[in-house]
């Protein structure tokens, strides 16, 4: 990334730039210019939709929710697309964001207070993809998934890799634990929101907090959202366990801006299990991953063999 791109496409002058984070394929940029801080996000050409993230967060900023707006370029876009890459420049917001599990009580009350006003608001919003759709919490999803799973234990037997033998051993037994259970998408309450809504997404300032990127914005199950964002925020899931009466308290503060039906509710802790014995976040990959997600992989894993033997139990308490 050159400053004279930037300049070219945007009404700033570019006095320095930085390098802050490249992971996936994204790159983050801080620049410095003449009228501020911003950030430059880099992505491939083929993600899609890119510029839905732009005119969503103006929505939200409209309507009163605090988000990093987008900059419009010279040619009234929110993206810059070239032959190699494709950019867009963003709002820089001053103040920092927490480590996983280190919420305090204001940051977990407000938390669930704004992802219930973003559901709200969000509710007649036209554009965002469908996530998790009747099909994905079927038959066919574990089988494929088993299908991946078994292969890579074949390959680390090959390997003698004792390692990560284990690892997918234990994958494959979260697989069979879960086909046990149903999950009917058709009783699920879908509803747009952030789609990657945790605490490593939030900048703090003065006891207020800013939600940062939207590129994971969907239609998706909102129990989802709901349970991630705690689970990650509050110190009392640190070890991988979760408290079902504090997120009781959390579901509760949730539904005052946007109502969950009590299979929503029920289904949080399968919901959450199937979602992370599909997700990549796995040990073995570890070392192929940026650092700051090390911390999210190792608390998933820590979830996946708590859920295994709690997920039932979990389920029952959330609708005592």
């Amino acid at each position: 990334m050159n400053k004279n791109i930037i300049e070219n496409n945007f009404n700033l002058k570019v006095s320095d730039i930085k390098l802050l984070d490249k992971h996936f394929g994204t790159e983050l940029y801080l620049i410095n210019t003449d009228v501020g801080k911003y950030i430059v996000k880099v992505l491939p050409l083929y993600m899609e939709n890119v510029k839905n993230e732009g005119e969503l967060t103006e929505y939200l900023h409209n309507h009163g929710l605090k988000v990093a707006r987008f900059l419009k370029s010279k040619d009234d876009t929110y993206v810059i697309k070239t032959p190699e890459y494709q950019f867009t420049v963003q709002q820089f917001i001053e103040g920092e964001s927490l480590p996983v599990n280190t919420a305090p009580d204001w940051f977990i009350s407000k938390s669930a207070d704004f992802l219930g006003q973003t559901a709200s608001l969000l509710k007649d919003y036209e554009g965002l993809s469908l996530r998790f759709g009747k099909d994905f919490f079927s038959t066919k999803t574990l089988r494929r998934k088993m299908w991946q799973y078994k292969k890579e234990l074949a390959k680390a037997k090959k390997a003698k890799d004792v390692d990560i033998i284990p690892i997918w051993e234990e994958q494959i037994q979260h697989l069979k634990r879960i086909s046990k259970f149903h999950i009917d998408a058709k009783k699920l309450t879908y509803a747009n929101s952030h789609g990657d809504y945790h605490i490593g997404q939030v900048i703090i300032h003065n006891n207020d907090f800013t939600v940062v990127d939207w590129s994971s914005a969907c239609r998706l199950p909102i129990c989802l959202d709901v349970i991630t964002s705690y689970v990650f925020s509050s110190p009392t899931c640190a070890a991988g366990e979760i408290d079902a009466d504090g997120l009781k308290k959390y579901i509760k503060q949730f539904t005052e801006k946007f109502p969950l039906t009590e299979y929503d509710i029920k289904s949080m802790p399968y919901v959450l299990y199937f979602w992370h014995c599909m997700c990549n976040y796995r040990p073995d990959e570890l070392g192929d991953i940026p650092d700051s997600y090390k911390a999210i992989a190792k608390l998933i894993n820590n979830f996946l063999n708590w859920l295994y033997d709690n997920v039932e139990e979990l389920s029952e308490q959330l609708i005592e």
